[in-house]
């Protein structure tokens, strides 16, 4: 699931159509899901405050704060303790930040695994961008993303943003009260 701002607006109220389709795509009840939190991209202040507003709003949703294991991809996880987690998730900050680590680290291979093996990728803003076939513009190597979804995205904008058509795929912009819901057979933008 790729957000442009979590699940709940600054005033804390919940986008009940994004978490209802998050709760359907995890299969159990969120205080018993395993989560891998991962707040790397979070590197000024202002996206610091944002990752924790996104660690707690997972709490609020009902996710046990023992069942969030806070992650700054360092190299030291392995695939197979990824592998026990039932979601990962990626806060916003830094997009080019965020992909650097995930691909020097290899840790962009069990991303995929873990998706592959139905677990919930969630991400907002950077997290959601880094899911993209490049955060920067086509065909280039080093800024090319996970491919988790065949479409290119941008995050924050308006309501009468226009998508790109200068593009080789599809391009999807999402307000901060949008979320695309990526299945093996595609996606579809949800609304708040």
């Amino acid at each position: 699931m790729l957000t442009s701002a979590g699940f709940e607006d600054f005033e804390g109220k919940i986008k009940s159509n994004l978490v209802d389709c998050f709760l359907k795509m995890l299969g159990k009840p969120v205080g018993e899901a395993k989560i891998l939190f991962i707040p790397t991209a979070a590197a000024s202040d202002e996206a610091k405050e944002m990752a924790d507003w996104c660690k707690q709003e997972l709490i609020r949703l009902g996710a046990k704060e023992d069942n969030i294991y806070t992650y700054d991809i360092d190299g030291t996880i392995h695939e197979k303790e990824a592998m026990m987690f039932d979601v990962v998730y990626f806060t916003g900050g830094d997009t080019s930040y965020l992909l650097q680590r995930i691909k020097k680290t290899g840790f962009d291979k069990i991303i995929k695994k873990m998706v592959y093996a139905n677990k919930v990728y969630v991400g907002v803003s950077a997290g959601s961008i880094i899911a993209t076939p490049n955060i920067g513009e086509p065909y280039e190597e080093e800024t090319s993303g996970l491919c988790l979804i065949n479409a290119y995205l941008s995050v924050h904008c308006p309501e009468d943003k226009q998508a790109r058509t200068d593009l080789p795929l599809p391009h999807v912009s999402l307000t901060d009260r949008q979320a695309i819901a990526v299945r093996w057979d595609g996606y579809r933008v949800i609304e708040g």
